[in-house]
């Protein structure tokens, strides 16, 4: 197997000479940078297979950079570097994602095993880890990488519970799996419940578990998930539906860190973070008295946001990237590309369904295309008749005061212009400016209002 490139990211000039000299009597191809900035921008020029990135750089801590290099084309291997204690849980972190750690001073015969291992799992340059709690999580907006940055910000933090918002397909149980996944609890389970395809009695015995004969056909002792995800982690999905008296049940396990079993008196102990998402607004539910709101405020630590993919255009094509990639190895054959036609449906199309509607829509044409492109009769009827006179996709306008109706139809048009022009100058401003007709200046302002980046949509 061919040794892939490699990165090394450090400000002290000593050892990423030294290190590049010894890697390079390896074999390896190296680079060397000495800044998180610098970094980054050889990444994208150099698409190295391996980065040793140093935790502790002169312009931001390494793990911040994180984020940007999974979502390069050739998404890299990361080994972190620290020689500071106060990172261990970010370094444990990057570990329990399929990456390694070193820290300094490490023996040069550590890193070489650490490389051996990686070329024998046969970890090639461009393919995710299947172990990385991130590697779902694709996207070049600004809301994606926020939304990374949260969610390892949490992972390491001792916070107790976290409310995860978000319409239905943005992938909440994904994110309470990469919370679990990154957190220092990641060795016990992970349980979750659906708290709103279960009648109230199921619920609580599902939720605090049961004594014998608390109920029909409660014929032995069962344990609840809090129990079984003590020392874990407990996701409750739709935690909005909980009923008056699961809502009273949960509030008291958030304040005591106890649980007593339908039908029992007996208060057991339980260890567990909490994560609840839902996709309706608790905070009207709490103003219609049908949410706690002691339980509300308990639940709502901190939050996570997870934006819907119509407000975030500029990544449906590196998630169709992404999912082409997965099926391919799924069915075989040869990665799919779009044709024209298709990839302007693709991100004209409004997407109730988010990501999730997205990724099957692709597999679906996986299925039934039958070359090597994809075009809009092999996408499902729903995005085949979305017609040329819906203009603004996504947008109720007719429910919205004319103003902010007018205000969300030009945001919309801007950031769809200026998502595919990117797209298609491969994110020169220069070529942008002359193909839009805009000042440089002018079309900087624009990108700056909508958070796009030319870098981010460099192939």
């Amino acid at each position: 197997m061919p040794r892939p490139g490699i990165l090394i990211i450090d400000d002290e000039r000593n050892f990423r000479e030294f290190l590049a000299e010894a890697l390079e009597t390896e074999g390896y191809d190296v680079s060397i940078a000495a800044s998180a900035r610098a970094g980054v921008a050889l990444a994208r020029e150099k698409e190295p297979g391996i980065i040793l990135l140093d935790q502790n750089l002169p312009d931001q801590p390494g793990h911040d950079i994180l984020p940007t290099l999974r979502q390069l084309d050739v998404r890299p291997t990361v080994i972190m570097i620290t020689a500071y204690a106060e990172y261990s849980r970010a370094v444990a972190a990057v570990k329990a994602g399929a990456h390694h750690y070193l820290t300094k001073p490490f023996d040069f015969g550590d890193l070489l095993a650490v490389l051996d291992e990686l070329r024998g799992v046969g970890l090639a340059p461009n393919a995710p880890s299947a172990d990385d709690p991130l590697a779902a999580f694709v996207g070049v907006s600004p809301q994606m990488q926020e939304v990374e940055r949260q969610i390892w910000q949490v992972a390491t933090s001792g916070v107790g519970t976290v409310l995860i918002r978000g319409e239905s397909g943005t992938g909440k149980e994904l994110t309470a799996r990469a919370i679990h996944a990154l957190s220092d609890r990641r060795a016990r389970r992970l349980v979750s419940v659906n708290c709103a395809t279960l009648t109230e009695t199921l619920l609580m015995s599902e939720l605090f578990g049961h004594e014998r004969g608390a109920f029909t056909d409660a014929r032995e002792r069962k344990k609840g998930i809090f129990e079984l995800a003590h020392g874990g982690t407990v996701f409750l999905d739709e935690v909005g539906e909980l009923t008056p008296r699961a809502q009273a049940a949960l509030l008291r396990v958030l304040e005591e860190r106890v649980v007593t079993r339908v039908g029992g008196s007996t208060e057991i102990p339980v260890d567990v973070r909490v994560l609840a998402a839902t996709n309706r607004p608790l905070e009207e539910r709490v103003r219609m008295k049908k949410f706690r709101a002691d339980l509300y405020y308990r639940l709502n630590v901190v939050e996570i946001a997870l934006p819907p993919l119509r407000n975030r255009p500029e990544d449906i094509l590196p998630l169709f990237r992404h999912f082409a990639r997965l099926f391919a190895q799924k069915y075989g054959g040869p990665v799919r590309t779009l044709s024209p036609k298709a990839e302007e449906r693709l991100m004209t199309y409004p997407w109730p369904g988010n990501v999730r509607e997205l990724r099957n829509a692709i597999e679906r044409a996986y299925i039934v295309s039958p070359g090597p492109t994809i075009d809009l009769e092999d996408l499902p009827k729903a995005l085949r008749d979305q017609g040329t006179d819906r203009l603004f996709p996504g947008i109720p306008l007719q429910r919205l005061p004319f103003r902010e109706a007018k205000e969300k139809v030009i945001d919309h048009f801007e950031r769809v212009y200026l998502t595919k022009t990117l797209t298609r100058v491969n994110g020169n401003i220069s070529r942008a400016a002359r193909r839009t007709g805009l000042q440089r200046q002018a079309l900087q302002r624009l990108l700056r209002k909508h958070g796009l980046k030319g870098r981010d949509f460099r192939k």
